[in-house]
């Protein structure tokens, strides 16, 4: 073991320092996209009006408080059901800046988006029209919601950027690490049999690791696709169930409780399905 460690530690710590410049250039980007995006509460508290598209839109942009502020906006009766699906299938979470360091191309990037994005419209309006069509919004009234889940903007700019970036490199280490000695202890051949390489099922445990409320999941699974681990349709199934911090507000909502399950159920099931789809025509 101790062989095997002296190997991996050092490889993985010179493979994630040679990600830290990009890290750093990736973040500073969002930090200015999501600052001068200071009306997106209220652009979610309207889009019950809209439907998913608004909902996919809004979790298409790169914030990662957006599916917590989503959650508590359900909870208060603002956003129907259908709205917040679509808005947790489409959230990202820590996966654009991972693969993009990560020496994915924005080919590669643009189309996971894309993707995501059509899984969210075309999922939502079938929910909204089938499983949720009973469902009328609380209220009309706008409702203010402070998008500080996990507090991306607090502080000055250069240590939000900076305490990113060092978050996002232990992230990447610690997995990467995982992966190398389980990788050594068990061979790449056994690993991708564990997670049903090949196989059309291998996007329905993606999405069950998914759920897990943690942005380690994202750094996970976008380090197995860049390895070649998992196919972009589990890619897709497994980030389209990564919603983050959007669970933990649902159960911590005294209101959302009884209907989270419902909205947790049918994320699991739009994302494994679409997942599997992508699989099955793009691979």
């Amino acid at each position: 073991m101790l062989h095997i460690l002296a190997h991996v530690v050092p490889e993985a710590f010179f493979d994630v320092l040679k990600t830290v410049p990009l890290l750093l250039l990736v973040y500073a980007l969002l930090y200015y996209i999501e600052n001068r995006l200071t009306n997106t509460p209220a652009l979610l508290s309207r889009a019950a009006q809209f439907g998913p598209v608004v909902g996919a839109l809004a979790g298409t942009i790169p914030q990662c408080g957006f599916s917590a502020a989503a959650s508590a906006l359900f909870c208060a009766g603002y956003l129907a059901p259908a709205t917040l699906v679509a808005v947790f299938l489409a959230t990202s979470d820590e996966a654009v800046p991972v693969m993009l360091a990560g020496g994915a191309s924005a080919v590669q990037v643009v189309l996971l988006l894309a993707v995501k994005f059509a899984v969210a419209v075309i999922g939502g309006y079938l929910l909204k029209y089938t499983v949720f069509r009973s469902h009328k919004p609380a209220s009309d009234e706008p409702v203010e919601v402070e998008m500080t889940a996990c507090d991306c903007s607090a502080g000055s700019p250069v240590w939000s950027v900076v305490w990113h970036t060092i978050k996002t490199s232990f992230f990447l280490f610690a997995v990467m690490l995982v992966l190398d000695i389980v990788v050594h202890l068990i061979g790449e051949d056994v690993l991708a049999s564990l997670l049903l390489s090949d196989t059309i099922f291998q996007p329905l445990l993606c999405a069950i690791l998914g759920l897990v409320p943690s942005c380690a999941m994202s750094v996970l699974l976008s380090e197995l696709f860049l390895s070649g681990t998992i196919s972009f349709g589990a890619l897709i199934a497994g980030l389209s169930t990564g919603a983050g911090f959007g669970y933990i507000v649902l159960f911590q909502e005294k209101e959302g409780r009884r209907r989270a399950f419902p909205v947790i159920a049918a994320t699991f099931v739009v994302a494994a399905v679409g997942g599997m789809l992508v699989q099955a025509f793009y691979g």
